[in-house]
C-alpha cells in the first residue's frame, strides 16, 4: 500500500526555513487593500513608478510579431549580452567581453544563483548592515551563514576595513557590497572601493558587488564600479539589472558580470532551473540598452525630483530634515523622527499600514532596528499625500 502524505506531514528541508522578503510582503498586503477599494499610500514598493519607455515596447511588440517567442540560449540571446557589456563598458569603464555576461530572470536571481554556485555548507558572508532584505536568507538557503557588519549614521551607512576586519574569519569566504545602497542611499567613493577590495584580496575573499542602483545617482555624482579595478577581476562579481535603470521591474531581466568560468556555471545552473530569461522581456532589454542614453538620464531625473519632493515635504510637514540619499530609490527614516514612540519598526510599520494605509518596510528586516525605509518612486502627488497622512497619523499617535 503506497502511503501519500498529506502537506501538513511533509518534511521540508531545514534550509528552507527563512524568513519571507519583508518588502514583499509589506507590498502584497497593501496591494490587497488596494484591490478591496482602499486608499492606501504605498511607500513600501522599490520600484520607479513610471511607465516603460515607448521603445522598449515597441521593440518587445515586433520580437513578437517577427515569432521570437521561443526559447532563447540559456546565457541569453547573444545580442543582448554584447550590449550589456557595451553598457557596461562605455558607462562605468569596464573591459567585459560577451563572455564575462550572463542575462537572468533579474539581478534578484543572480545573487541567489551566486550564492548556490559559491557557498558551501558553513562558508561565512560578510555583509553590511543596513542591508537588502534578501541578502541572509539567500545565504542560508545554501547552507552559508551570514555575517553581519555593523555601520552607523553617523559614518553615513559606510562600512570600514575596521568592521570587515572584526568579522572575517578562517571560514569567511563571500562580501556582497551594495553600492549604491538600498536601504541608505549610500554612495561609496572611488578610494574608499579601493580600500575594501585590497582588503578582499588580502583575505582571499570573493566579493559580489549588487550595483542595480548605478543609474540612479543624484546631484551630479558619479558612480563607480567595482568592475572598473582591472587589478581584482578574478574575484569581482558585479550583478546588474534593467529594472530601476529603466523602469523595467516587471520585465525581470538582470545581468552577472564575471570570469568565463563563473559565467559558464551560472549557465548551468539556469539551464537546471529557469532556462534562462524570456526571450521577449530579452529584446525589450536590448532595445533599452540600446537606447540607455536616453532612457536613463529621464528616468533618473524623475527620481531625483520625487526624492526632493518628498523630502521638501517632509521637512515642512515635520519641521526636520531628512537625510538626503545620494542614490536609490529610498529615505531610511528614524522612527523618532515622525514622532513613533518605539524602536520596534516591525511593530511601527504594522500600525501604519493598519492605521494610515501607509506601507513601509521597518529596518529590522535591513538589520537595522528603529528605521522604517520610505519609497520616494511614486508620483509626486502620492508622495506628498503620503507626507500629510503621515503627518496625520503621527500627530494623532502623540495624542493618544
Amino acid at each position: 500500500m503506497i502511503h501519500n502524505p498529506s502537506l501538513s506531514s511533509m518534511r521540508f528541508s531545514s534550509l528552507v526555513n527563512v524568513a519571507p522578503s519583508a518588502s514583499v510582503a509589506i507590498n502584497t498586503l497593501a496591494l490587497e487593500k488596494k484591490a478591496k477599494g482602499e486608499r492606501v499610500y504605498n511607500l513600501a514598493a522599490g520600484e520607479p513608478m513610471v511607465d516603460t519607455h515607448p521603445l522598449v515596447i515597441e521593440a518587445a511588440a515586433k520580437a513578437m510579431r517577427d515569432g521570437k517567442t521561443h526559447y532563447p540560449p540559456v546565457a541569453g540571446i547573444p545580442e543582448l549580452r554584447e550590449a550589456s557589456v557595451a553598457w557596461m563598458n562605455s558607462t562605468y569603464g569596464t573591459r567585459y567581453e560577451a563572455k564575462n555576461s550572463i542575462v537572468t530572470c533579474g539581478g534578484k536571481f543572480g545573487i541567489f544563483a551566486l550564492c548556490h554556485a559559491l557557498l558551501e555548507h558553513g562558508d561565512e558572508v560578510l555583509i553590511p548592515a543596513p542591508y537588502w532584505v534578501s541578502y541572509p536568507g539567500m545565504v542560508r538557503l545554501f547552507g552559508g551563514v551570514p555575517k553581519t557588519v555593523s555601520t552607523s549614521e553617523s559614518n553615513e551607512w559606510k562600512m570600514t576595513i575596521e568592521n570587515l576586519e572584526s568579522n572575517v574569519t578562517p571560514k569567511t569566504k563571500l562580501l556582497i557590497l551594495n553600492n549604491a545602497s538600498n536601504p541608505t542611499g549610500v554612495l561609496y567613493e572611488k578610494e574608499e572601493l579601493a580600500r575594501i577590495l585590497a582588503w578582499a584580496k588580502e583575505k582571499n575573499l570573493i566579493v559580489i558587488s549588487d550595483e542595480v542602483y548605478s543609474g540612479l545617482v543624484y546631484d551630479e555624482k558619479t558612480f563607480v564600479s567595482c568592475g572598473a579595478f582591472q587589478e581584482y577581476q578574478d574575484r569581482v562579481i558585479v550583478i546588474q539589472s534593467c529594472s530601476k535603470h529603466f523602469a523595467m521591474t516587471g520585465w525581470r531581466v538582470g545581468f552577472v558580470f564575471g570570469q568565463p568560468e563563473v559565467i559558464k556555471t551560472l549557465a548551468m545552473l539556469q539551464g537546471q532551473s529557469t532556462t534562462g530569461t524570456a526571450s521577449i522581456s530579452q529584446w525589450a532589454a536590448l532595445a533599452a540598452m540600446q537606447n540607455a542614453n536616453s532612457i536613463v538620464p529621464a528616468v533618473r531625473n524623475a527620481m531625483q525630483e520625487r526624492r526632493d519632493v518628498c523630502s521638501h515635504a517632509f521637512q515642512r510637514t515635520f519641521g526636520k530634515p531628512l537625510r538626503v540619499p545620494q542614490s536609490s530609490l529610498y529615505f531610511f527614516v528614524p522612527l523618532e523622527m515622525i514622532h513613533i514612540n518605539t524602536r520596534d519598526s516591525s511593530q511601527a510599520a504594522m500600525e501604519l499600514l493598519e492605521k494610515a494605509n501607509i506601507a513601509t518596510v521597518p529596518g529590522a528586516a535591513f538589520g537595522q532596528e528603529g528605521y522604517l525605509r520610505f519609497s520616494f518612486g511614486d508620483t509626486p502627488d502620492e508622495l506628498t499625500a503620503a507626507i500629510n497622512a503621515l503627518a496625520h497619523f503621527s500627530s494623532s499617535a502623540s495624542r493618544g
